[in-house]
């Protein structure tokens, strides 16, 4: 019984493994498994490159380094890896069209690489997400605010935020006070609700010379730390899970295309080992180095013999009934005398 029992499990097995060798080598099966994750990946991956040029194009995120260096890190990887995913999706397409072992083995390492890199993006989203909120509360307002009034560069910073998110100086909803201390009572111009040049020292003179204006219409007041804040958790958080779970369904189909990389590069070798085992018995009989003509085994040496032999055994069962019929004849006269 249990002998039965292995035998018919060894059948199962090679019958199973049959059928999958025979799937493998339909060309309909290479396209399909390959096309339907490629597809999804160059999908997925535009939507995510859309979304990672808002967070820079529109919030900006690439500029709160003051908060973390995590705001520069993420929107990069998050391009990055967006950009070389459809790079990935359309090298598959020319792999499935060309349908050669290197092309697998090639579209096979750059899917790991892609991989890695959009793994540690999605993780990057991830923390950015999760730190928003202790990130900002760790910024130095006063510190920032001494660093842009003594350096261009970090001034042009401020000067585009505050463009931006419609902001003034630091904290809270009068934060426009914080540079009154840096810039001897006045304000840098991006801080104007209407802009023109000169317009955030001429802003006291203004309400001086008119008093039915108020501050309010002419500066924003609102602190940027506060405002970039709340627009970071109406806005970019709910985009930064969108994208991390979109991300996650591309590493997915990045895994799947691998895979079937690894499956058909393993199929396709062992099919060219069959291949080359097949020339090598069809090329057995070659001719002999010795003797010269084709080499015969013993087997085709057996039946050669075999064939003389039988001709031989005729010769000699004809010339035994020859011999045979004249004794016949002198019976029979015998008989009748």
């Amino acid at each position: 019984m249990k002998e039965t029992k292995k035998l018919s499990t060894a059948s199962n097995s090679t019958q199973s493994s049959s059928r999958f060798s025979t799937l493998l080598d339909r060309e309909g099966f290479h396209m399909t498994s390959l096309l339907v994750p490629l597809t999804l990946i160059i999908v997925l991956s535009t939507v995510l490159l859309v979304v990672a040029a808002i967070f820079v194009g529109s919030f900006r995120l690439q500029l709160l380094t003051m908060a973390s260096g995590n705001f520069l890190a993420s929107p990069v990887l998050m391009i990055m890896s967006s950009c070389f995913s459809i790079i990935l999706a359309i090298f598959g397409f020319v792999v499935v069209l060309k349908k050669q072992l290197n092309l697998y083995t090639a579209l096979g390492c750059l899917g790991l690489v892609v991989f890695l890199l959009h793994l540690v993006a999605v993780i990057f989203s991830f923390l950015l997400r999760d730190n928003v909120d202790s990130d900002f509360n760790k910024v130095n307002v006063d510190d920032q605010l001494s660093k842009a009034a003594h350096n261009n560069a970090t001034m042009a910073v401020w000067d585009a935020l505050q463009i931006r998110y419609k902001c003034c100086g630091g904290r809270g909803n009068s934060g426009f006070n914080e540079w009154e201390s840096h810039l001897n009572g006045t304000y840098p111009d991006s801080c104007c609700t209407v802009k023109y040049p000169g317009c955030g020292r001429q802003a006291h003179r203004t309400l001086e010379s008119d008093f039915t204006q108020t501050v309010y219409e002419r500066i924003h007041v609102k602190g940027c730390v506060t405002a970039i804040k709340q627009s970071l958790e109406e806005y970019v958080m709910p985009l930064l899970l969108a994208w991390g779970l979109i991300g996650l369904m591309v590493l997915l189909a990045e895994l799947a295309v691998i895979l079937l990389c690894v499956v058909f590069t393993w199929h396709l070798k062992r099919r060219e080992t069959r291949g080359t085992r097949l020339q090598l018995e069809n090329s057995s009989g070659d001719s002999c180095p010795v003797h010269g003509g084709r080499k015969i085994s013993g087997s085709s040496r057996h039946e050669d013999k075999q064939e003389t032999l039988q001709p031989q055994a005729g010769r000699k069962i004809s010339s035994a009934s020859r011999q045979s019929r004249p004794s016949r004849s002198r019976r029979t006269s015998e008989a009748r005398d």
